[in-house]
């Protein structure tokens, strides 16, 4: 098997009220998927990114840079407002992973995905990534505090 550990900037998209979906309308839900995909891939990557995984309604990729995540995550959500169907979540970390094969591991990437715990539409930021973007102008936050994750040290 082959393994690196590297430094990057992890991406967790999830779709607001996917669950109940899933409940109530089953075909609904696996029409949504579809179009969270055809949404999400071309953004990726034209930022460079790269799509590891889905999990259930939930997206993980990787990129080399906060910048490009943070400006992809926020083309996602632009196009996601757009469409009108469904809406997004994002929470985006930087952290060491581990890459093995085509999956990525770590506590970077643990953190990532609570991180989109936020409200529909937004895109939530790790003080990792906000330190590494604060003197860029064509970045703006707004700060929601400090909080403690499950199973998590505070980062």
């Amino acid at each position: 098997m082959s393994q690196s550990r590297r430094l990057a900037a992890i991406m967790f998209t999830d779709i607001t009220g996917y669950t109940a979906l899933m409940g109530n309308d089953e075909h609904k839900a696996f029409e949504l998927l579809k179009k969270n995909r055809e949404l999400q891939k071309p953004v990726i990557e034209q930022y460079n990114g790269q799509w590891i995984k889905e999990l259930g309604d939930g997206v993980m990729s990787s990129f080399n840079t906060v910048s490009d995540a943070v400006n992809a995550a926020m083309k996602i959500q632009k196009e996601c407002i757009a469409a009108k169907e469904f809406q997004l979540r994002i929470g985006i970390h930087l952290g060491e992973v581990v890459f093995e094969n085509d999956d990525v591991f770590g506590d970077g990437v643990n953190i990532a995905s609570r991180i989109d715990l936020g409200i529909p539409g937004s895109v939530l930021l790790s003080r990792s990534v906000r330190d590494l973007l604060k003197n860029k102008s064509e970045f703006q936050f707004t700060s929601l505090g400090n909080f403690d994750f499950k199973t998590l040290k505070s980062r």
